[in-house]
């Protein structure tokens, strides 16, 4: 169901009004339902109104080496209707309690929502997990924390540069799934070189 935006409340709105095709953007937990919002071209104002959206999500999470810091790390990619059209990314600082928190109550693996929009529509949409992994996704981002060290900027560079290695969304898929796949627990652990400043 396509809904009016003007129904969203103002700051989701503006984000609306800031956000690009691929990002998918983490809005907190309600009633113990962690969400994203992610937006479709205005092309895709059919499939919303008409319902019947499937989405897939899976994990990448890293410990990275960068500047004498461990910077840990989590990207959640969400592909909808199985099309590599179709996948948004999702960042979280797991040293950051809020984002640790948001990213926790996501790999519970059991519910998710997801805010989708468009410019001229959205609507909310509720998705049960059907995880059969024999590791828990939690445990993993838990130790992935306790390795890491909080800095906000230095996570920043390192959320871009690992972003950046799939000139499409399709192409970040497949680098992220090889780089932690699931049979390592969707874990990697990496080091990263920083360029040297004059």
């Amino acid at each position: 169901m396509l809904n009016p935006n003007s129904e969203l409340p103002q700051n989701l709105q503006e984000l609306l009004s800031s956000m690009n095709l691929v990002q998918a953007i983490p809005l907190g937990t309600t009633e113990g339902i962690p969400y994203v919002a992610i937006k479709l071209s205005t092309q895709n104002d059919e499939v919303i109104r008409a319902g019947g959206i499937l989405c897939e999500f899976r994990a990448s999470i890293f410990n990275v080496q960068f500047k004498e810091r461990n910077i840990a790390i989590c990207f959640v990619q969400f592909r909808l209707n199985g099309s590599d059209q179709h996948i948004f990314t999702a960042s979280y600082d797991l040293t950051n309690d809020k984002q640790y928190k948001d990213c926790y109550a996501l790999l519970g693996m059991k519910q998710y929502g997801i805010l989708v929009m468009t410019d001229n529509g959205h609507d909310f949409l509720q998705f049960d997990v059907d995880f059969k992994g024999d590791f828990n996704p939690q445990v993993t981002i838990h130790g992935a924390r306790e390795l890491g060290d909080s800095d906000p900027q230095l996570f920043s560079e390192v959320s871009y540069a690992l972003s950046t290695q799939g000139a499409t969304p399709a192409e970040l898929w497949k680098f992220l799934e090889q780089m932690a796949p699931y049979e390592k627990r969707w874990y990697a652990r990496m080091s990263m070189g920083a360029t040297k400043e004059a």
